[in-house]
């Protein structure tokens, strides 16, 4: 624990051991960056990980100075603060910012006004938000499309696209500058990651491909779903913006079969019979009174009608009457049917009132449009789990304009308020329980998406739904292969077990999205359960935090299978590594998507980048260069290119 003595320098603090924390460690270390990680809380499992990697962890409260000194704050390069809770994260910032006004400060915050505050008071501070940097990534997931992830770059749009491969020959013959970012051949479980332009591809293999949507016409991919690139390539830089603007009314028929599905929904079956009956004493009544109050009351109107009939047994069961007409001067046994009327009438209402003032003091009302709604929806998405990640996901679906069913356990969430004013519905309840999946509308949604904190219930949610969903299709199945033909059908075929349906419900199936942070979990859920749309929010958000901490720029961040991918912009740095090799000889296993040339004079970037790179392309000291691949090596390129000061420039920004 030498390192704690206070005589470390150009190492990087990390305060707050979870999730986010131990990953932004692990990729810290992973680059050779010396660390001290201040744990407010002990958690054996990651502690022990880190200890055997050799990382110092103090045990303490990182708002203490006591603590930030023990770890040389003075002599550290950066430190990161982020913890679960922004006021631990607010008085970490303040603390250190304090003790080292210089020190570049990284800062975790959900709330956006306290991060836009923060910021304005903390020059030095970076205020990153995780569900930000995360939620376009499970949006991604989401959306039924060839496109995998769309980012905006000045007036350009990058696209990764999944292509299948029909044609044998070298990548590049086939799919010229387009640039490669995974390589999956049938029967491999894992993918080839960035694979060399010269590669040989075969019909059956899928390729990852990323580049400008131009490219992909001009090298004749058709891209299915292209309209979705520019929407998600404004969600993963705007993700925090409101997108009540652009919800989509819904319309006039589609609002009354919701109301009419509520209804009948949320009052049951003894609201119905308390209904029926007065509905049938009041058919009674006015058909009695009809045909025998005129005879039977000499002060009854020659041209009593049935209306009349009907307007004396409403006010005499709602007991409000008698105005006009009445029973006193009415037979005995007129009498008598009135006292009963009274009796009954006034009994059956007041049962109907109670069921619906139940309804409406008790919150069911607002629970049951929430159901209602659910039961209506078409192609939606269930998102289950309302914390900050699956709240940008359920904006972002919305920019996206599809229909979203939130599942959530806890009925006073600190984000209903804002999905009640996005007018989505919400169902209450366990998502691991198949009637609860069925109250949000399991059997006709596109995509269930499990994003809570827990693992296990995230993995359970996402079998059970799978598991409810093959049932409801196989059931579907059975109902038309023994369904009968009518005997005047000109179609007498029974049909078979090798028969298929082509209705779309029958033949699609229902894409699974799984959040999770434990990869030894991820890999036995994609070997055993054929999962593979699991997503790590803390590895999606990590490369940003890292990169605030390095120094370098992240441009985006999502998924190829299971593996995070990370966009950087780089600025070479003169006697590193990326100085003087040529593309073909760096060999870094990334790709070179741009490069933006420096000036001769002063260093300046004043040209426009270069989107087509080829291998002989050789770099030179203040070249920009946007890089792709695997965070790990992407972390790693930048260590080779040992950057050690100046301005970033922005030629293409």
């Amino acid at each position: 624990m030498a390192v704690l003595s206070g005589h470390a320098y150009g190492h990087v603090i990390v305060c707050g051991l979870n999730n986010l924390g131990f990953r932004i460690a692990e990729q810290l270390h992973a680059a050779g960056v010396p660390i001290i990680v201040i744990a407010g809380r002990d958690i054996a499992t990651l502690r022990r990980r880190l200890d055997r990697w050799g990382v110092p962890v103090l045990l303490d409260q990182a708002h203490t100075g006591e603590a930030l000194r023990q770890a040389s704050i003075t002599g550290a390069d950066a430190l990161i603060a982020c913890h679960d809770i922004d006021l631990d994260n607010l008085e970490t910032a303040l603390v250190a910012t304090e003790i080292a006004p210089e020190l570049r400060v990284i800062v975790r915050v959900t709330n956006a006004q306290l991060g836009d505050q923060l910021g304005a008071a903390l020059p030095t501070a970076r205020v990153l938000n995780l569900a930000e940097k995360a939620g376009h990534s499970f949006v991604e997931a989401c959306i039924r499309s060839d496109v995998r992830h769309a980012f905006r770059l000045g007036p350009e749009v990058f696209t990764v696209v999944d292509v299948p491969v029909s044609s044998s020959g070298a990548f590049r013959q086939i799919f010229g500058n387009l640039t490669p970012v995974s390589l999956r051949r049938p029967g491999e479980r894992l993918a080839e990651l960035c694979p060399d332009r010269d590669t040989v591809i075969t019909p059956g293999d899928r390729l990852a491909l990323l580049g400008r949507l131009g490219d992909f016409a001009d090298n004749g991919v058709r891209v299915v779903g292209a309209h979705d690139a520019d929407t998600l390539a404004d969600l993963s830089v705007h993700h925090a913006d409101p997108p009540s603007g652009r919800i989509r009314r819904r319309p006039l028929r589609t609002w009354a079969r919701d109301v009419a599905v509520t209804t009948a929904a949320e009052f049951d079956r003894p609201f119905r019979i308390a209904l029926g009956a007065v509905l049938a004493i009041m058919a009674i009544s006015t058909l009695v009174l009809s045909l025998t109050y005129v005879d039977n009351d000499p002060t009854a109107p020659a041209d009593f009608s049935p209306l009349d009939a009907l307007y004396l047994t409403v006010e005499t069961m709602a007991t409000v009457g008698y105005g006009d007409f009445n029973f006193g001067a009415a037979g005995q046994w007129l009498q008598v049917f009135g006292i009963v009327l009274i009796l009954i009438g006034a009994l059956s209402i007041a049962v109907v009132y109670a069921f619906i003032t139940n309804v409406i003091i008790s919150r069911r009302l607002e629970r049951a449009i929430g159901r209602g709604r659910a039961t209506t929806a078409r192609d939606h998405v269930i998102v289950c789990g309302l914390g900050s990640v699956g709240l940008a996901t359920v904006e972002g679906l919305l920019a996206a304009g599809r229909d979203v069913v939130i599942v959530e356990r806890d009925e006073n969430n600190r984000f209903l308020s804002v999905v009640r004013d996005l007018k989505i519905p919400v169902v209450f309840g366990d998502a691991t329980v198949r009637a609860t999946l069925m109250e949000a509308g399991l059997a006709r949604a596109t995509t269930l998406a499990a994003l809570t904190s827990d693992d296990v219930a995230n993995l359970e949610t996402v079998l059970s739904a799978r598991e409810a969903f093959k049932d409801l299709l196989d059931g579907r199945r059975r109902k038309r292969r023994w369904r009968k033909p009518r005997a005047d059908s000109p179609r007498t075929k029974t049909r078979t077990d090798d028969d298929t349906g082509t209705d779309d419900d029958t033949e699609r199936g229902l894409r699974v999205v799984l959040r999770i942070f434990d990869t030894t979990l991820a890999d036995e859920a994609e070997r055993r359960f054929a999962i593979h749309t699991a997503r790590s929010a803390s590895a999606l958000a990590t490369p940003w935090f890292v990169g605030a901490a390095l120094d370098y720029e992240v441009v985006s961040t999502f998924y190829v299978d299971r593996t995070p991918f990370l966009v950087a912009r780089i600025t070479v740095a003169a006697g590193g590594g990326l100085d003087g090799p040529t593309l073909q000889e760096l060999s870094t296993g990334t790709r070179m998507l741009a490069v933006a040339t420096s000036s001769e004079y002063d260093g300046t970037v004043d040209r426009a980048p270069n989107y087509r790179p080829t291998r002989h392309t050789r770099l030179r000291p203040g070249d920009e260069v946007l890089v792709v691949g695997p965070t790990a090596q992407i972390i790693d390129t930048v260590s080779r290119n040992q950057r050690v000061g100046g301005d970033r420039h922005t030629a293409w920004s």
